[in-house]
């Protein structure tokens, strides 16, 4: 059964939505798209925050929005668990009530959820005695207490240390009795934690599909340009990693232990020569093959790091590429991201 089944149109601002979505009970499916697409938008379509203008909204097989028929389910009365961006903690409540906030939360519940996100420690102080990441955490254990048959999160993972991460995502495995529609700008967290990938551009949905099918098979270049995110495995300690071959990757934020370091291939620039500047990681390498991507040219490099950048055409016209091409590929530290292996 579909715990979502949406089939309708909102407006929001200059934004007008247009979307057809259904989540089926136990997936988990992430949501996708540039800036201004209209994600968060949706999600406030799901809680009640912003009421359909047409077409109709049905949650765990109950019709909740439907103006054409005079319905409407207020926010409080749909089953839906909420971890928007800003988090929106009770101040003046301990960690503890916040996170047992919702009628339908037990105390068995909540001090398991204090428990398995690290939380103890907090539990009887206020949100301000909180990080940013365990902040994040009190909010999305919030919303697991209530014991929503929908689970929303609205880019859980921005700015979290890597334990964090680790934490609120080995909670959300056990998800088999309410469907998770995630919100993130990340798709290596989408491809690594969703069942399935759905695409939002300009408020319509323009991509559904398992996350490989969405890698190989891309129907809009923002979807190619997910599709084509270096990954490269390695082993951090502080601001540096090294891969398996021994190469070391110096990166913007610190880090421990396995991980996967993921580069836009935009963000790799190719050189005649060494470059001058603040790029902290330079390369010599070698061209292996140019791959036509909508407007861009992908080209793949072979070296200490086999990576793909991402240049015009008359990029590869100006620095002469071609198959065997010898190059000098930078990048910044700063455009390096860093999840847990």
């Amino acid at each position: 059964m579909s715990a979502i089944h949406l089939a309708g149109t909102a407006r929001a601002g200059d934004l007008e939505l247009d979307v057809e979505l259904s989540v089926a009970t136990g997936e988990t499916v992430a949501l996708l798209g540039p800036n201004g697409a209209g994600k968060t938008s949706l999600l406030r379509v799901l809680t009640g925050l912003l009421p359909l203008t047409g077409g109709h909204l049905d949650l765990s097989g109950r019709a909740t929005d439907a103006p054409g028929q005079g319905v409407f389910v207020e926010s409080h009365r749909r089953s839906i668990g909420w971890v928007p961006q800003d988090r929106l903690l009770f101040p003046h409540l301990t960690v503890r009530q916040n996170v047992g906030f919702s009628p339908h939360s037990t105390p068995e519940l909540v001090e398991h959820l204090i428990g398995s996100l690290d939380l103890t420690s907090l539990a009887d102080k206020l949100p301000t005695a909180c990080s940013g990441g365990q902040a994040q955490r009190v909010a999305v254990a919030r919303a697991l207490a209530a014991e929503p048959q929908v689970l929303l999160l609205d880019e859980p993972s921005t700015a979290l240390d890597i334990d964090s991460q680790h934490l609120i995502a080995d909670l959300l495995m056990g998800g088999d009795e309410r469907a998770t529609l995630l919100v993130t700008h990340d798709p290596v967290e989408a491809a690594t934690t969703a069942d399935r990938i759905v695409i939002l551009e300009n408020g319509h949905v323009t991509h559904s599909g398992s996350p490989v099918e969405v890698r190989t098979r891309p129907r809009t270049r923002y979807a190619a340009s997910l599709a084509g995110l270096n990954t490269i495995a390695a082993v951090a300690t502080g601001r540096t990693a090294t891969t398996a071959d021994g190469t070391i990757v110096v990166l913007g934020e610190p880090a421990t232990g396995p991980v996967h370091l993921v580069v836009p291939p935009v963000a790799v620039a190719l050189h005649h020569s060494v470059p001058d500047g603040s790029p902290r990681n330079v390369w010599e390498a070698t061209v292996t093959e140019l791959q036509p991507a909508f407007d861009r040219v992908r080209v793949v490099l072979d070296g200490p790091l086999p990576i793909v950048a991402e240049v015009t055409p008359a990029a590869v016209d100006v620095l002469g590429l071609v198959p065997g091409a010898g190059i000098w590929a930078a990048v910044k530290a700063t455009e390096i991201t860093v999840h847990p292996a």
